[in-house]
């Protein structure tokens, strides 16, 4: 479980307090969960879908690179990488 640190102080109507009481209570969760809750699924859960695209678009816009057409190839280069770190 997180431990909070820091404190946000936010003004409401009494309707959003009422109903957001309201939805806490139903659901047996405290006022400041759900107001937390709202936060990691609307703003954060965006941010992070966001610097994934964005690494997904590096990752795409990266040079291609060769691969190896056959295991014989393959293991060559392998080899050869290993014997280049081993010699370092």
């Amino acid at each position: 479980m997180p431990t909070y640190h820091k404190k946000v102080q936010v003004l409401l109507t009494d309707k959003q307090y009422t109903d957001l009481e309201e939805i806490a209570s139903r659901q047996g969760k405290k006022l400041g969960t759900i107001v937390r809750e709202a936060i990691e699924e609307y703003h954060l859960k965006k941010k992070k879908r966001q610097e994934i695209t964005d690494a997904v678009d590096r990752l795409l816009s990266l040079p291609p690179v060769p691969v190896p057409k056959t295991c014989k190839e393959l293991e060559e280069e392998l080899a050869r990488a290993h014997t280049e770190d081993v010699n370092e």
